[in-house]
Formats: structure tokens, C-alpha cells, sequence
């Protein structure tokens, strides 16, 4: 009886270990699928969703079985690579794929091992190092058992030769990829752009251009072309037109000469981009009705997602063109049409920042856990062979110390540039939207105008508003402008300001600064919102004719502008404020004030501003502003 007992008992017991074995195996196995799974949704996020696959790439790492991590992070490694590149952050990328490489069985998955190879071949070819660039990619053709992925080695190769400028060794290179690979006509294209780039280095235009041809007339007419592609493409026109030092005509010959099949196909960035500049080209020829037909023909191919940036100029273009026709409307909508895309291009901008700051965010996440996984490894191994010494794990901890310390100090720097960038697109985008509420008041000055019948006055009037609103523009895109320049623009702006209120206020402008001082560099559009402000809460109000006066004076240390008005006054311009004016706040007193704090935050300086009433004993009170303008150390 005991003895069927003890049988019963260890069948119990032999049942009882493999059915705890069997789920163990299958706990391991789901999760390694669950870990596979987060890497395939991680794969179809990275464009589209950067941190929200970085999220995935994570929980990857944290749920995969021990016996899978070096193949998971591996894979993990590559993603981010992917990620950094897309976002333009090559030094992130190439660690990230050197990460990936030395998590990679090197018999096992040679074709994912060349796959990195060329990427990091791509990356040190874009940061000109040639030999490095050499390197990865015959490492990567002796990894390779894809042909695909051998055949981008070997143009990157013949990459590295262009970038030597070695052109015959290009050209040999090329026609043995021709004769080695049965090429498809992508791949026959991309071949073609390459000579016609080597034979513009070695000066022989007339085949260089044949092969460009040759270029377009292999392309697929059935086809999306990658950015990737295309970029050789554009580089050998590019190049070809720059080598040559091409005439507008020549260079329109080469710009139009292209199939209209094969246009199509191209990134809609770069379509966008290529009629931009032929549409230039026929302006400059005073063909303006065929660039006209270009200009009207891109404008169609904005969509809402079309980038901002190219949109505006698209739309600026279009507005130039116009004026120049005589369509002022037509100009004025364009004009119209370019602010609203430059304002999004901007906030774009912001997004696109955020958006960075938060991958480097999920990042440092990644890179943490790899080395908590690693201190854990550690730590096993050192239970198992008990062999290490009081010594070497105070060794250790000082180590993890000193890598916290410096980890936390590498952080500290990384968020005070994120700050310093943040705070560099806010003066940025500050400055940004002061213009169109000055293009704005400037246009309703031309709407008076054609209110009043007054065509003469109009035409006059657009014509000085033109050349300030080209200024306007141009100083809108830059941080620092000479004082020269804001005095040019002020004295333009005041001028057509009187030309509107002639009968309202006179003017008087003092500048009694030296010569030196013209070169002083001061943010844009300094000065003239206080003008603005003399003009349309003080002298248009007043019952009798008023008197605007612009002191410039020098002193040892800075210049000081006095903007001074015998106006209404403040107090009473606030209550002669309309219900509408009252309900949006104009915006441009405020945003001064925050640009100026933020000049001198960013480049320690000391910008002062301070308003006062003028007269503050008299009915019209009238206010005087002081402006501060520190002279460069």
C-alpha cells in the first residue's frame, strides 16, 4: 500500500513539474510575441508618430524574455536610428545604429548587419568623411547576401569617389554596377544622375547634360520617387547648372525640359520648389505671362498639408508677380495668403521643437532601462560567481555615481539649450506677428484711399507701400538689423503715415547720431510701433492739427529715441477706444515689451523703454516715449 502510494505521489510530482515547465514556456513564448508585436507597431509609427513609437520601443525592451533582448534592442536601436534620421539628428542616429550593430548576430542576421552598414555609410557620407563613409560600405557588401541592399553599397561607394572628386573612378565604378546588376529603371536612373554629376566635375557638360536626360527619360512614369532617389537627381541638375554658370535661358532649357509624367512623380516639396524657380526664371526674362501660368499652376498644388515654409513662398512669389502685372488686388490676397502660411510655417516650427524636445525626452527613458537591465545583469553575475571583493563593488557604485552625475549634467546642459531655443522661436515668432498688424493698418491706409476715388493718391501711396513692405519682409526674417536700416524704415513709414494724415499732424525727424553709429545692429521694428501708436491713438483723435517729433541723440553708452506727440494722451485714447477695439486687444505694446525682455535675457543686453505724458498739465496731454539703445561692447 505505501509502495503504490510513493508511485502515485512522484507521477504527482513529475505531472506537477511539467506542467510547470510547459508554462513557463508558454508565459517565455507570449512574451516574446508581445515583444515582437510593440517593435512591428513601433515600425509603422516612426513616420508618422515619432514618441509614440519611441513609447512602444520602450515597453519592448521592458517585456522582452531574457533569452530575446539582444535581438529586441537590436531591433529597438535600428528603429531610433530611423527616428533620429528623419528628424536631421545624424550623431543620435549613427549611435543609435552602432548600438544596434554591436547587438547583432553577425551569422545569423548578416543582411540586417548591412543594412546598418549602409546607413552609417549614408550618414558619414553626409558629414563628409569619406574614408569612414568607405568603410561602412564595404563592410556592408561583404555582410550582404541581398543583392538590393548591395547594390546601395555600391553606388554609396561611387558616392565617396564623387565626393573625392576622383570622377574617373566614379565613372568606372558605375558602368561595373551597370554590367554586374540587372538593373530596374529606378535603379538604371539613379546610375545616370551619378555620371551626369561625375562628368560636370570633370568639366564635359555636353555628356554630363545627356546623362541627366538619360536620367529623366529612365524614370518610372507609374511611380512615387522617394525623397532618398530624388535627392540624386535634383543634385545632378543642380550641379550641372552651377558648374556651367548657365544663362537664365539655358538654365529655363534644363528646368522645363523634364516630362511632364516624371514631374508628377517627384516629392510634392520639391515640385513645388522646381516651379518656384522656373517661374523666376521667366520673371527675370520679363516673360511674366508664362510665369504668371507657372506661379498659378503651383498654387494649385497646395494642399493643407503642404509645407508651410514653401507655401509662403510660393504665395509671395504669386503676389510679386501680380503687383508687377498691374492686379493690385490680386497682390494684395496673395500678400494676404503668404502671412497666413508664414504664421503656420512658424507654429509648425514650435510643433516640430516640441516634438524633438519630447523624443530626446523618451530617449533618455530607452537609455535608462538598458542600464538598469545592465546593473541587473551585473548583479546576477556577481551572486553567481561570488568572486567580487568588497573593493570592486565600491568600484562599481563610484562608477555609477560618477555616470549619474555625468548623465544629470549632460541633462542639465540639453534642457538650458532646449530653453535657450524655446525662447529664440518665441522672440522669433513675436517679432513674426507684429507684422501683419502693421500690414494691416497700412493696408486699410490704401483702402481709404480707393474708398475715396482717389486713384492718383492710391497709386502713389501702394508704390512707397511696396518698397516698405519689402524692407518689412526682409527684416522680418533676420534676428539683428544695422540702426541705419530701422531709420530708413521708420523715416518710409512716417512718410506715408503723413501722406494718409496730412491734414491731422506735421512731422519733424532728428537725427543727430554719427556715422559710426549707423552700423550699431537693433531688433527689427524697434521703433516704429511707438510711431504707430503716436499717430493712431494721439494725433488722429486730436481736434486741432498735431505734431509728431522723432529725437535721435547719442550719448557715451547709447542712443536714446524719443518719440514725442502733443496727442490726446493715453488716458483719453483709452476711452475713445470702440467696443470692437476693446474687445481685441491690440497686441503690439505687449509684444515689444516681451521681445525686449528677452534680448536682453538672450544677449545681455540693456534695451529700456519708458512712457510718459508730455504735457500732463495741459487738456491734450500728449505722451513722450524714450527708447534705451545700447551700443555693442
Amino acid at each position: 500500500m505505501s509502495y503504490r502510494i510513493l508511485i502515485i505521489g512522484l507521477l504527482i510530482l513529475f505531472s506537477s513539474g511539467l506542467f510547470a515547465q510547459q508554462e513557463g514556456k508558454k508565459k517565455i513564448r507570449r512574451k516574446r510575441q508581445n515583444s515582437e508585436e510593440l517593435i512591428r507597431r513601433a515600425r509603422t509609427l516612426k513616420d508618422k508618430s515619432p514618441k509614440e513609437a519611441i513609447a512602444l520601443i520602450e515597453e519592448a525592451i521592458s517585456s522582452a524574455s531574457k533569452k530575446e533582448k539582444r535581438r529586441i534592442e537590436a531591433e529597438a536601436y535600428t528603429l531610433l536610428g530611423n527616428i533620429y534620421e528623419q528628424i536631421d539628428q545624424g550623431d543620435l542616429a549613427l549611435n543609435r545604429y552602432q548600438k544596434a550593430l554591436e547587438l547583432t548576430d553577425r551569422k545569423k542576421e548578416r543582411d540586417k548587419k548591412a543594412v546598418l552598414y549602409e546607413r552609417i555609410g549614408q550618414i558619414y557620407l553626409d558629414k563628409k568623411n569619406d574614408q569612414k563613409a568607405e568603410n561602412a560600405f564595404q563592410l556592408c557588401i561583404e555582410t550582404s547576401t541581398n543583392k538590393a541592399i548591395t547594390l546601395r553599397c555600391e553606388e554609396g561607394l561611387a558616392d565617396v569617389e564623387l565626393l573625392r572628386k576622383n570622377d574617373k573612378a566614379v565613372v568606372s565604378q558605375l558602368d561595373a554596377i551597370s554590367q554586374n546588376y540587372n538593373l530596374d529603371s529606378l535603379e538604371t536612373a539613379r546610375i545616370e544622375a551619378r555620371k551626369a554629376r561625375a562628368y560636370t566635375q570633370q568639366m564635359e557638360f555636353d555628356k554630363a547634360s545627356e546623362a541627366l536626360q538619360n536620367t529623366y527619360n529612365t524614370l518610372p512614369r507609374n511611380k512615387k520617387i522617394e525623397e532618398t532617389d530624388y535627392q540624386q537627381i535634383k543634385q545632378a541638375k543642380e550641379d550641372l547648372i552651377n558648374a556651367n554658370n548657365y544663362s537664365n535661358t539655358q538654365e529655363l532649357a534644363i528646368q522645363t525640359n523634364i516630362p511632364e509624367e516624371v514631374v508628377s512623380n517627384f516629392p510634392e516639396k520639391e515640385q513645388l520648389k522646381d516651379n518656384l524657380r522656373i517661374a523666376e526664371l521667366y520673371e527675370t526674362e520679363n516673360n511674366l505671362p508664362e510665369a504668371e501660368k507657372i506661379i498659378s499652376r503651383t498654387k494649385e498644388l497646395i494642399k493643407p498639408n503642404t509645407d508651410a515654409a514653401v507655401a509662403a513662398e510660393v504665395y509671395k512669389k504669386s503676389s510679386e508677380i501680380n503687383q508687377r502685372s498691374g492686379r493690385i488686388n490680386a497682390a494684395l490676397d496673395d500678400l494676404e495668403l503668404y502671412i497666413s502660411a508664414k504664421e503656420k510655417s512658424l507654429e509648425q516650427l514650435e510643433i516640430d521643437l516640441k516634438e524633438q524636445i519630447e523624443i530626446v525626452k523618451e530617449q533618455q527613458k530607452i537609455d535608462q532601462l538598458q542600464y538598469d537591465f545592465s546593473i541587473e545583469e551585473k548583479e546576477q553575475d556577481l551572486m553567481k560567481t561570488q568572486l567580487r571583493t568588497q573593493k570592486i563593488i565600491i568600484g562599481l557604485l563610484s562608477l555609477v555615481l560618477l555616470a549619474s552625475l555625468v548623465f544629470f549634467y549632460f541633462l542639465y546642459k540639453n534642457v538650458k539649450e532646449k530653453r535657450k531655443a524655446n525662447q529664440l522661436l518665441l522672440l522669433k515668432s513675436l517679432r513674426t506677428q507684429m507684422n501683419p498688424h502693421f500690414i494691416f493698418n497700412a493696408l486699410n491706409s490704401v483702402n481709404n484711399f480707393i474708398a475715396k476715388n482717389d486713384e492718383k493718391a492710391a497709386n502713389k501711396f501702394l508704390s512707397e507701400f511696396s518698397k516698405l513692405m519689402r524692407k518689412v519682409l526682409d527684416y522680418s526674417q533676420r534676428d539683428f538689423i544695422t540702426f541705419d536700416e530701422e531709420i530708413e524704415l521708420n523715416q518710409l513709414y512716417l512718410k506715408l503715415e503723413h501722406f494718409r494724415f496730412r491734414d491731422r499732424f506735421e512731422y519733424n525727424f532728428q537725427n543727430n547720431v554719427s556715422q559710426d553709429a549707423y552700423n550699431l545692429e537693433i531688433p527689427p521694428m524697434l521703433i516704429q510701433p511707438f510711431i504707430e501708436n503716436a499717430v493712431w491713438h494721439g494725433l488722429r483723435y486730436k481736434e486741432d492739427k498735431g505734431q509728431l517729433t522723432v529725437k535721435i541723440n547719442e550719448e557715451a553708452n547709447r542712443i536714446v529715441v524719443k518719440v514725442e506727440d502733443n496727442g490726446i494722451g493715453r488716458q483719453k485714447s483709452k476711452s475713445l477706444k470702440t467696443a470692437n477695439q476693446k474687445k481685441y486687444k491690440s497686441t503690439g505694446l505687449e509684444n515689444i515689451a516681451k521681445r525686449i525682455a528677452l534680448i536682453n535675457e538672450l544677449y545681455q543686453k540693456n534695451y529700456t523703454v519708458a512712457i510718459s505724458d508730455l504735457l500732463s498739465d495741459q487738456e491734450d496731454t500728449g505722451t513722450i516715449v524714450e527708447i534705451g539703445i545700447p551700443k555693442n561692447d
